[in-house]
């Protein structure tokens, strides 16, 4: 695994842990491997910010997920997000000074 170099002292020192799903073999970002990303730190998440998640999307779909799991979803009150607040009971509401 390749460091920025700012990172390898904390790293050193066991200040810094690094997780993630995949193996060492795995070199690119692809649309599959970054949904599965999402899903690994939504899981570790105790609750999720979606800024926005248009119909039929990637996100609200993760989004769904994620609340069918009991995690907690905030977003920002905005008619862009109505889809995605419209969803479900649980979503809460954030303005940014929570």
């Amino acid at each position: 695994m390749h460091l920025k170099p700012e990172l390898q002292p904390a790293f050193t020192a066991g200040r810094l842990l690094i997780l993630s799903p995949f193996e060492p073999k795995y070199k690119r970002v692809t649309a599959v491997l970054a949904e599965e990303r999402n899903r690994f730190v939504g899981a570790l998440a105790d609750r999720v910010f979606v800024a926005h998640a248009a119909p039929a999307s990637r996100t609200l779909a993760l989004a769904i997920a994620l609340r069918d799991r009991g995690k907690p979803l905030l977003t920002l009150d905005d008619p862009a997000n109505e889809a995605f607040l419209g969803f479900a009971a649980k979503v809460q509401v954030g303005t940014g000074s929570d």
